[in-house]
């Protein structure tokens, strides 16, 4: 009798201590990804496909960048997964001041190429550039800390962060004037509408 009522607090027990939430929880955030790019079919399409990154890169060096565009998109077509075409196609429009494609494209590169923590770190300084140039400074500031988390050697990284801080400032400033100088508008009946 005894070993069953010891028996029947043990079990007790162990529910107990399971229900009360003793137990592990894992929480498993799932990102969404995009399915992979299918390889090159065959070992031709990958000669072909870096041909066509070399021709764009000759093309991006004398300043064409729609032959270098061009290029390196033929280049994507024979091969999908050539990250060095997706790049170099990033750093065309980069040149080209069409930043929202540079970013797309750069980001395609770093989902090839995700292993070199060195090379990815370029790119992400890359990112932060086009997003700079394209006013996103909130954006690029969080690409340039990416590049610095893996390059802590990345002093382009750190430099552009510092004059971001001096690009932040003088807009914040400014919106403070803006709202400052509106005030001042209500307060004097300029733009109410009271110009009769």
């Amino acid at each position: 009798m005894k070993k069953t009522l010891t028996f029947a607090l043990f079990l007790v027990v162990a529910a107990l201590l399971s229900l009360s939430g003793c137990t592990t929880r894992r929480v498993v955030v799932v990102q969404k990804t995009p399915p992979p790019l299918p390889a090159a079919k065959n070992y031709g399409q990958t000669v072909a496909s870096q041909k066509h990154v070399n021709n764009g890169v000759k093309q991006l060096n004398r300043g064409n960048y729609a032959k270098a565009a061009k290029e390196f998109n033929k280049a994507i077509a024979a091969d999908p997964n050539n990250w060095e075409a997706h790049y170099y196609l990033g750093v065309t429009y980069h040149r080209w001041k069409r930043y929202h494609e540079s970013v797309n494209s750069f980001r395609v590169a770093i989902d090839l190429n995700r292993n070199d923590n060195y090379w990815v770190s370029k790119v992400r300084f890359n990112i932060g550039l086009a997003l700079e140039y394209a006013g996103k400074y909130e954006e690029a500031q969080n690409e340039y800390k990416l590049s610095v988390t893996l390059n802590p050697d990345n002093r382009d990284a750190y430099n552009r962060l510092e004059k971001l801080k001096t690009k932040k400032k003088p807009q914040k400033e400014h919106k403070k004037e803006e709202k400052k100088k509106y005030s001042q508008d209500e307060d004097s009946g300029v733009g109410n509408g009271d110009d009769h």
